[in-house]
């Protein structure tokens, strides 16, 4: 009796074989073949994900020409969504008011520093 069911009766394994209408490599051309095609599309996916990570959701409530605007982005193909185009938007904002963001940033670390002061001089030992 044959212990391995995958075993002909002679003993020896039957060899793998290839369907007649097709030479032997041409399923490996074809998956080769569509793996490379589609790896420039994956990595610029890959890339398009990196490069617009975003790690905080905000919920924002829009007047209704505002609204408009960012539909009028989407309607273009400029953007896949309204969040996308909101981002973008927001991100745009921020770069054009780096002066005052960098002024308010220089006043906060002000306000830290007298919070420290204030801190040690009410009780000396306590320790941040």
């Amino acid at each position: 009796m044959n212990e391995n069911p995958n075993e002909p009766a002679g003993g020896a394994l039957a060899p793998q074989s290839q369907p007649a209408s097709k030479p032997a490599g041409e399923a490996t051309d074809f998956t080769l073949r569509d793996f490379v095609n589609k790896v420039p599309e994956t990595i610029n996916r890959a890339i398009e994900r990196a490069l617009n990570v975003r790690d905080t959701t905000v919920v924002v409530r829009l007047n209704d020409s505002n609204s408009e605007a960012l539909d009028t982005l989407v309607t273009a193909g400029i953007f896949k969504g309204r969040a996308e185009a909101a981002a973008f938007l927001i991100g745009e904002g921020v770069k054009a008011q780096a002066t005052l963001f960098g002024r308010i940033q220089a006043k906060l670390a002000e306000i830290e520093r007298l919070r420290d002061e204030l801190r040690h001089t009410v009780s000396p030992e306590i320790k941040e």
